[in-house]
């Protein structure tokens, strides 16, 4: 997560634009949503009270920075793309509120830790989905190998972003805070394969993402 308000007011304001209007294309039709959220609310506070410990379990490696799970990918696979920002989002802003972040890099923070990863979880999903009708392709590639790359492809992105930021200097965030997360994607690997896989044995119907016709009915 970017702390400083410090940096450079352009990228802020970018950082507001593009979550604004994603934030926008996401959540219209409103009416929808408001329907899902009403059948899937005790679902999204789980979720929501899961990532807030998650994301608060935090390993500080370099000048205040520091790397945590993100859930992204689980999210957008049991709730989709468009319910996964509600608890996604709402546990950046309690992250924002505890963690001293000026509010100012809301926006940006919305952009790397939010929509890129759920941009990112929807894109791999729909790859899954040209692969063979096999419920391990499903739980490997989509859940274990699929949330370790959204978490690494973040975390370089945050990583690039402080860089581009002139927040701190290349060398120290590459070795430092960069290479890192290539654990934490392992760590989030094991944690979503094995609760995807319980999900989709015991409770498939919870899984938005998961087509049982498909993964389990034609095997």
């Amino acid at each position: 997560m970017i702390h400083s308000g410090a940096i450079d007011s352009a990228w802020l304001i970018t950082g507001f634009l593009i979550a604004g209007w994603c934030y926008a294309r996401l959540l219209f039709p409103w009416r929808p949503l408001l329907q899902d959220l009403r059948m899937q609310w005790p679902a999204l506070v789980i979720a929501t009270l899961a990532l807030l410990v998650l994301w608060h379990i935090r390993a500080t490696v370099l000048n205040g920075l520091s790397l945590h799970l993100l859930g992204a990918m689980l999210c957008t696979l049991v709730f989709g793309p468009r319910l996964a920002l509600v608890p996604l989002s709402t546990v950046l802003v309690v992250a924002e509120a505890t963690s001293g972040a000026s509010w100012w890099t809301l926006g940006l923070n919305a952009s790397l830790l939010v929509l890129w990863p759920i941009a990112l979880s929807t894109l791999i999903s729909v790859v899954v989905r040209k692969l063979p009708a096999n419920i391990f392709v499903f739980i490997f590639v989509g859940g274990f190998f699929g949330s370790a790359a959204v978490v690494v492809l973040t975390g370089w992105l945050l990583t690039l972003m402080l860089w581009l930021t002139q927040s701190m200097s290349w060398g120290p965030l590459l070795e430092d805070y960069g290479m890192y997360w290539m654990l934490v994607g392992f760590s989030e690997a094991w944690l979503t394969g094995m609760l995807l896989t319980v999900m989709v044995v015991y409770k498939p119907d919870a899984v938005r993402m998961f087509d049982a016709v498909r993964y389990i009915d034609n095997a």
